[in-house]
């Protein structure tokens, strides 16, 4: 009865210790979180409902917002089915995308309004 007591006690420590630390994943998302604005192209990242908007016509039209490799200079992620490659600095984002040739530079705008990552 004590190992299995033992085992409990273990696992739900290790489940503790897991949800507190944050993944890089989850770091990015909460980085890229918000709106950014460039001259051509705009992404709107809710990153607490993994959703994002890349339709300026249609805000509110999102899409599954999924990042899917970090390293120390780059975020890849997917909108969507579309792919991008972000490098982020400060409140300046440059991306390459599956879905436009050449680069964007985005510019982080205020928070996002009416969403529950305010």
């Amino acid at each position: 009865m004590h190992t299995r007591a033992a085992l409990i006690a273990v696992y739900l420590a290790a489940t503790l210790h897991s949800t507190a630390a944050a993944s890089p994943f989850s770091e990015a998302a909460s980085r890229l979180d918000g709106d950014w604005r460039g001259s051509d192209f705009v992404l709107r990242v809710d990153a607490r409902r993994a959703q994002a908007s890349i339709d300026p016509t249609r805000p509110f039209e999102w899409q599954r917002f999924v990042v899917k490799e970090v390293t120390n200079e780059d975020i890849v992620f997917s909108v969507g089915a579309e792919l991008f490659e972000a490098k982020l600095d400060a409140d300046v984002l440059t991306l390459t995308s599956s879905g436009f040739r050449g680069e964007r530079v985005l510019v982080r705008e205020g928070e996002l309004r009416g969403s529950a990552s305010e």
